[in-house]
């Protein structure tokens, strides 16, 4: 069963995306990057391309059929945007190789953050949590955890959840554990919180893990309202980490509302 699944999951990632796929993507990163994206093109074959502010173009989807581990390598923007991230307090079962937001464009992150080092660095700012916690991010995560932190504050305090947000680590230029990938926290749009309070998949035996059940939603939603993914929500999973990824987060909410019959108030 478990091959079955697996076969049928590849089909899916082979399909081609549609017209409506394209327009809804593009309509979520605009919403995401406000102005960073400023028109589409397509070339003799085809393929579209979104114009970026600085005079470049991405590619939104080559059309090629990809296994996982290619897809983690070399994904374009509709490979990264293709599966759909499920919103508190929705915590599905995943079938092998769903998790959504673990499949990301590079092209895309060099085009927002800087594409080596010293030109991320240029765009990390200092931030605190709980006043006293520092943690360095790009400005626009950097904005978006300032919300969280000051959210956070006004709720009753919880010692118990509170002791998850102690550390946090934020950029740090280095690529993900055995691979040659670049760590998100290399652009400084990952939050790591306590890792003793988060298990990540390498490390642990049991997949999936049961916090992927009970991990504190309030943390989880407050996260997912100021447009960060959660790691949690991959099969192979990362539970303390944090990604700022508005785009799935802002189409995860005009879906939701789509199938629910809705109008989205304010999907950002």
């Amino acid at each position: 069963m478990r091959k079955l699944i697996f076969c049928l999951c590849c089909l899916l990632w082979a399909i081609p995306a549609c017209a409506g796929d394209l327009e809804l993507d593009l309509e979520c990163l605009q919403e995401a990057y406000p102005g960073f994206i400023t028109g589409t093109e397509t070339d003799d074959a085809g393929h579209v391309w979104f114009l970026t502010k600085n005079g470049g173009r991405l590619l939104y989807n080559d059309g090629k059929m990809k296994s996982h581990a290619e897809l983690l390598e070399n994904a374009d923007i509709e490979d990264a945007m293709r599966q759909p991230y499920p919103l508190e307090p929705e915590r599905p079962d995943f079938a092998p190789d769903e998790e959504p937001g673990r499949i990301r464009c590079y092209p895309l992150l060099k085009a927002l953050y800087g594409v080596d080092q010293r030109s991320v660095e240029r765009g990390i700012v200092r931030t605190l949590f709980g006043g006293k916690i520092k943690v360095r991010l790009a400005a626009p995560a950097a904005e978006a955890f300032q919300r969280i932190d000051t959210a956070w504050r006004l709720r009753p305090a919880d010692p118990e959840l509170n002791s998850y947000f102690s550390p946090i680590y934020g950029y740090f230029w280095r690529a993900i554990a055995k691979t040659n990938r670049l760590s998100p926290h290399s652009f400084g749009i990952a939050v790591d919180l306590n890792p003793d309070k988060g298990p990540y998949w390498q490390w642990s035996k049991l997949r999936p893990h049961p916090l992927q059940k009970t991990f504190p939603s309030a943390i989880v939603s407050l996260f997912e309202d100021n447009g960060f993914i959660w790691g949690g929500k991959w099969e192979h999973f990362d539970l303390m980490h944090f990604e700022y990824r508005p785009e799935l987060i802002i189409k995860a909410k005009k879906l939701r509302a789509k199938a629910n019959g809705e109008k989205p108030k304010d999907a950002s």
